[in-house]
């Protein structure tokens, strides 16, 4: 039987309605200009449209990761007004035993689900989370620091990142740098403390039944009915 994580994840029909959901929670936590500040949905617009030549957020993130520390500032008021959907995630997860871990994805999208989990787990980790810092902190990772900065995340977070990156093998984002020497190195980190190899399809299918699964709240559910093209009224 597969070890068990506290690592959730939430599957969503489609990416508009994820992206909307997770926007404000996951950018006050690894984005580059919010990071660990309370900001309004507008004041987020502006600049990621400065930053990006359009609004193109919804169709830019397709997997969200949150530790549960993130929802503190969103439980305790401070980004009131709530949009509903973001009062709906923060009911899904009210009561969930801490520390805890959120993903969530689009429904079918394995390779992203993957790389989540591997977020998950370096969270929930510490012992791993160290062994990942160690094992980059003996080589020159510069490079790949000047690609995340690019693509838009904290520094904080680098190394969680880089990390989910390499294991799980996202096509694009591997032709940063020759990173095989690396990616092997991370490989022999991730087997040495869960006992299995992630890159392998038999691992990923471990990994996959290690989480636990959150039901997608009905108002979410309800506006993904409204949005889909087989609904009435189109």
């Amino acid at each position: 039987m597969a070890e068990k994580f506290p690592i959730y994840h939430l599957s969503f029909p489609d990416q508009y309605l994820l992206a909307a959901t997770f926007l404000r929670f996951q950018e006050h936590y690894e984005s580059p200009k919010f990071r660990g500040l309370i900001f309004g949905w507008e004041e987020f617009m502006d600049w990621y449209a400065e930053e990006k030549g359009s609004f193109s957020y919804f169709e830019d993130w397709s997997g969200f990761n949150l530790p549960s520390t993130v929802f503190e500032p969103f439980l305790a008021g401070s980004f009131d007004p709530l949009t509903r959907k973001e009062a709906a995630l923060l009911e899904a997860v009210r009561g969930l035993p801490e520390p805890f871990y959120v993903i969530a994805t689009v429904s079918g999208c394995s390779e992203a689900l993957v790389h989540e989990i591997v977020h998950g787990l370096y969270f929930v980790r510490p012992d791993y989370r160290r062994a990942v810092s160690e094992c980059l902190a003996a080589v020159d990772t510069r490079r790949l620091h000047r690609v995340l900065a690019k693509i838009g995340y904290h520094q904080d977070v680098f190394d969680d990142e880089i990390n989910a990156y390499l294991l799980t093998g996202r096509a694009s984002q591997m032709n940063w740098f020759d990173a095989r020497r690396l990616q092997k190195a991370l490989r022999r980190v991730f087997i040495e403390h869960f006992g299995f190899d992630v890159c392998a399809k038999a691992g990923k299918r471990r990994l996959v039944a290690s989480i636990g699964r959150l039901p997608l709240p009905q108002c979410l559910s309800a506006a993904a009915a409204r949005r889909s093209p087989d609904s009435q009224g189109g």
